[in-house]
């Protein structure tokens, strides 16, 4: 019996040891491979070498009581509105080259309206009754994603998603707002100035197809992020955005943001960060409160 016991502690020994210089090889390998340090606080913009899995959770808590008129004036709501939007995406490297990826994206939202201005964002989590107008949670979107290189300049990327709602018509998915098929072009560039500081920017080209309720309608997303590199593990950045949409009501909104990257390694990374909307017309006072972790597998 002790035989047996200790022949299983040493097979036990050697699968372990095994399994972590295979993965000691492959971060090796991964790491040879990336062009520089990369921010990932809504979208990331590094490519999947091949046999390499990248698998985000992106969290972001959005709420407002207050609306922007057409002449941007800011005005009191009445009520507030709080959507938590849970993301996951999945990202696979499938050349040798490592220019083009594959992924799957899947979103499930959380919303709430709450007849006092003043009550807590926090209310979204829960099933208080107190003062609810409307609520609504569930699967509501799946996406199907292509993250490509397009020229030899591998700071710049490209990445399309076609997205498909899960039970369109419900009325719950309306009010989510994820509720028609929709198109979005992502362009990714990054700059490096000097060692210590670079530029991310991310230029968003949505477009929302019309179904029985509503035209088609486009959205152009602009943001820049500039981060400060720390160390190799810490890497605080700010962000100033702005949003156009065309649609019945044409809108436009202003924003800047501020966050952390903490970096475990180059396959494991955790972010938070706060974006406000300061200014706009005919658009909402979005605050956004935003959590992403990212694993390389």
């Amino acid at each position: 019996m002790l035989k047996r016991i200790f022949l299983l502690k040493v097979v036990t020994l050697f699968l372990v040891t095994g399994i972590s210089q295979a993965q000691s090889k492959r971060k090796e390998a991964y790491d040879s491979l990336l062009i520089g340090d990369r921010i990932t606080p809504a979208v990331s913009s590094v490519m999947m070498p091949k046999s390499y899995t990248e698998i985000i959770l992106s969290n972001s808590l959005l709420t407002t009581n207050s609306l922007f008129n057409s002449t941007g004036h800011t005005f009191d709501l009445n009520s507030r509105y709080t959507y938590l939007i849970n993301t996951l995406q999945v990202t696979h490297g499938v050349t040798s080259s490592g220019r083009l990826n594959v992924g799957l994206d899947l979103s499930y939202r959380t919303g709430r309206a709450d007849a006092d201005r003043e009550s807590s964002a926090m209310k979204v989590f829960g099933n208080s009754s107190e003062g609810l107008v409307e609520y609504g949670r569930g699967l509501t979107s799946i996406g199907f994603r292509a993250r490509y290189v397009p020229t030899r300049n591998r700071n710049f990327i490209i990445q399309n998603t076609f997205r498909v709602p899960i039970n369109a018509g419900k009325a719950e998915n309306i009010f989510l707002g994820d509720n028609r098929y929709a198109f979005n072009t992502q362009f990714l560039y990054t700059q490096l100035l000097g060692r210590k500081v670079f530029l991310f920017g991310q230029t968003d080209f949505l477009i929302r197809f019309k179904d029985n309720q509503y035209k088609t309608d486009f959205t152009l997303p602009v943001n820049v992020y500039a981060t400060y590199l720390i160390n190799h593990h810490l890497f605080p950045f700010i962000q100033l955005g702005m949003v156009n949409s065309w649609s019945n009501v044409n809108s436009q909104s202003f924003a800047y943001g501020a966050g952390l990257q903490y970096q475990f390694n180059t396959m494991f990374n955790i972010n938070f960060f706060y974006n406000d909307v300061f200014a706009g017309q005919n658009s909402n006072g979005w605050n956004s409160y935003n959590l992403g972790i990212r694993v390389v597998l």
